[in-house]
């Protein structure tokens, strides 16, 4: 069963759909509903539930057009924090496994022509066939291992020369003499040594850089590039946020002795700086997913480049002080060195990728969002210079404020959110407003939660205020589309919306020690009465109508017994005894 507000989502999420494909928009089925799961939860922008029990046609209109806008405004936080969620979620290439298996499928499939081109030719070759396999042949090696273009002439004889110094003409005539599966894997093999003989000859200073790709310095390049870029956008992002926090805190004033909140500019005010506070948090807390995936590789890269290195000069103290050699000793160093070369390819793909995503997520904050940013903190720094007196409010005032709103969500999925970074009182008295933390306490002996405050006092309010303080933020909390977006929780409150609505256990339990139900033929209401659940009680039925059977009486014991109930045990008392 599915949850009851789910043919109305899908009914909203059709209707945005056909809205988009009118403008000509791309609409991806999957990030739409996903948008609208968390948007119709949203206090500010979306539906309470009793509007999505019995929807009016006015607030969907107002719902349906406040997204479509959205979609098309690239300064809209709200649709850059769902853009950049469903990017991290469908990014697979930030999986270094899923970028090596899927360059390798590609790569496979682009090279399977050429495979069965040249597995194709018959045991009775011409000079002129063979030299034309021997040139696929090194079209292929090039290709397999990424050591350039295999369009480059230059690139092409030094890897002919490698390959004549491993297969010569007689051995090339007795190579299509075998099976076609063994034709294939001796390729492999050939393909492996003699791309390990090219790379060995290119190593070091003296190697043609101009024609034989070093991987290598590929790889430096691309490492140094990354580190500075993430390092850029990353102390960017943290001094944007920094400047929307300030402008938040500087119009804020929580008097813990009093439990008293001022604030000069109306909150629904400052949540216009808080939007871009979210969105620059997030997008830094993005990069640094990916950041740390690419600090994992480069580590991996390190090691990598040693094993290079160790086969080297493994290498060069084989053939130092030789003229001849056997190839079964020398041989496989070049299949290792290959692998090596193969592996340092697959790392280089995987940072390419990242930075794919990187610049895919940066696009969700273009530089007229900053801009917006400053001028409404200009705006909101106006507005309070006019106010003189700043307005008063209550805590408990502040935490019943969202009592209208509801949610299913758990308080439980906030152990495995990472709010330590805010200030968990600022955010449940302001209704989401987001100010840094400096002391981390834990409120919950049950629960692995550690709460993020600015100093001890606000620490003290949350333990004092405990149940009004933890209702407060998990309403704030699960009541915020972007906030469940910046905290990942995103996905635990849709599948809690999705849940089937929970059914009353019954008051009696049924142990069920019984035995399955026996089903006759005949089910009319009339046999009703021969159908019973229990297989059991039909062996009990037997048992009694055989019992029954065996006390019947005949008509011999009648006519003896007749008038003689009980003879033989009766008894009479004497005259004495009464």
């Amino acid at each position: 069963m599915s949850h009851p507000h789910q043919k109305t989502i899908n009914n909203l999420a059709q209707q945005i759909m056909a809205k988009l494909r009118e403008r000509d928009a791309e609409v991806d089925e999957k990030f739409i509903k996903f948008m609208v799961h968390l948007l119709v939860r949203d206090m500010r922008l979306g539906l309470l539930k009793a509007d999505l029990a019995d929807p009016s046609k006015c607030k969907v209109h107002v719902f349906l057009t406040s997204i479509v806008a959205s979609y098309f405004n690239p300064n809209d936080t709200t649709m850059a924090n769902l853009r950049m969620s469903w990017i991290m979620k469908n990014g697979h290439g930030i999986q270094l496994c899923h970028v090596q298996e899927t360059y390798e499928q590609q790569f496979q499939q682009e090279l399977k022509l050429l495979i069965d081109d040249i597995l194709r030719y018959p045991e009775t070759c011409s000079k002129l066939q063979l030299d034309q396999l021997f040139a696929k042949m090194q079209v292929f090696i090039v290709a397999s291992y990424h050591l350039g273009c295999p369009k480059n002439h230059v690139l092409l004889k030094l890897t002919a020369q490698a390959l004549n110094s491993v297969i010569g003409r007689s051995d090339l005539q007795n190579y299509v003499l075998k099976k076609k599966y063994h034709r294939q894997e001796y390729l492999q093999r050939l393909a492996a040594t003699v791309a390990g003989i090219v790379i060995y000859n290119n190593d070091g200073p003296d190697g043609d850089r101009e024609n034989v790709r070093f991987v290598i310095s590929d790889l430096e390049m691309a490492q140094r590039n990354t580190s500075a870029a993430f390092d850029k956008i990353l102390e960017r992002l943290k001094g944007l946020s920094g400047n929307c926090q300030t402008a938040i805190a500087e119009q804020l004033e929580l008097d813990n002795a009093a439990t008293m909140l001022h604030y000069r500019v109306p909150l629904e005010q400052l949540q216009r700086i808080n939007q871009f506070t979210v969105t620059f948090i997030m997008l830094r807390r993005c990069l640094m997913a990916l950041k740390e995936s690419y600090e994992h590789t480069a580590y991996l890269v390190g090691v990598e480049k040693d094993r290079y290195d160790c086969v080297v000069a493994k290498i060069n103290d084989t053939l130092a002080m030789r003229t001849a050699i056997d190839s079964e000793l020398i041989f496989p160093h070049f299949v290792y060195l290959s692998k090596v070369w193969s592996t340092l390819n697959h790392y280089f793909n995987h940072i390419v990728e990242l930075n794919k995503l990187r610049e895919q997520l940066e696009m969700q904050v273009p530089q007229t969002m900053v801009q917006l940013a400053d001028e409404i903190m200009a705006e909101i720094q106006v507005m309070s210079e006019r106010r003189k007196v700043p307005h008063q409010r209550s805590y408990e005032e502040r935490f019943s404020a969202l009592n209208e709103f509801h949610t299913d969500a758990n308080f439980c999925s906030l152990a495995e959110a990472d709010i330590k970074e805010f200030c968990g009182l600022t955010l449940a008295v302001t209704n989401g407003l987001l100010l840094p933390a400096k002391v981390l306490r834990n409120l919950c002996h049950n629960l692995d939660i550690k709460f993020g405050f600015q100093d001890q006092t606000y620490a003290r309010i949350g333990e004092l205020w405990f149940e009004k303080f933890i209702s407060a933020l998990r309403q704030a909390i699960f009541n915020s589309a972007n906030l469940c977006l910046l905290l990942n929780l995103d996905e635990k409150l849709i599948a809690k919306e999705m849940q089937s609505p929970v059914v009353e256990p019954p008051k009696k339990m049924d142990f069920q020690g019984q035995t399955e139900l026996v089903i006759e033929n005949d089910l009319s209401p009339a046999n009703w009465i021969n159908v019973t659940w229990n297989a059991w009680d039909y062996h009990r039925e037997t048992i009694h109508l055989a019992e029954i059977r065996k006390c019947q009486t005949r008509d011999a014991q009648s006519k003896i017994s007749y008038g003689q109930r009980n003879a033989q045990s009766q008894a009479y008392n004497t005259r004495q005894h009464m």
